[in-house]
């Protein structure tokens, strides 16, 4: 299985562990369905096809895919959304979020650090800044006219 040309049945094999059936097919299913899916979304479509794989065993492939960095997590409209990570090697995957039209922008991995380095200078803090969301106004609806 490939997505944005990473192999990730590869990168599990190289990090030590087994991508057994389940998973397999749990990871088909969320590349399938591209970025900000639900845990619902990726259990119907999975569960149409493969009846024998439960909830659960949605939730654990996703706990694990995450572990190993293959998958982002953040909640986007009120929902936990799962999709695949960038594959820069970083992990830092950032959203902005429109709180009036409900579009999401991706942000590139890098554009934290300046922040997470003035928070370590200045008040010894090391922030985690390498799966950010923020809510605002997108610059549409931030616009003077509204449009």
């Amino acid at each position: 299985m490939t997505h944005n040309n990473h192999n990730l049945s590869a990168l599990i094999h190289q990090r030590g562990h087994r991508l057994t059936p389940q998973r397999q097919i749990i990871l088909d299913a969320l590349c399938a369905l591209g970025g900000h899916v639900t845990v619902a979304e990726l259990y119907e479509r999975v569960h149409a096809q493969f009846p024998a794989i439960d909830r659960s065993t949605v939730y654990r492939a996703l706990d694990f895919f995450g572990e190993l960095g293959l998958v982002c997590a953040a909640e986007v409209g009120g929902a936990m959304v799962y999709e695949i990570a960038p594959g820069d090697g970083s992990g830092a995957h950032h959203h902005l979020i429109c709180r009036d039209c409900g579009d999401v922008a991706h942000v590139p991995g890098d554009a934290f650090a300046a922040l997470a380095e003035r928070l370590r200078a200045e008040h010894g803090f090391a922030a985690d800044v390498d799966n950010l969301t923020i809510h605002g106004r997108c610059r549409e609806c931030a616009a003077p006219d509204g449009a």
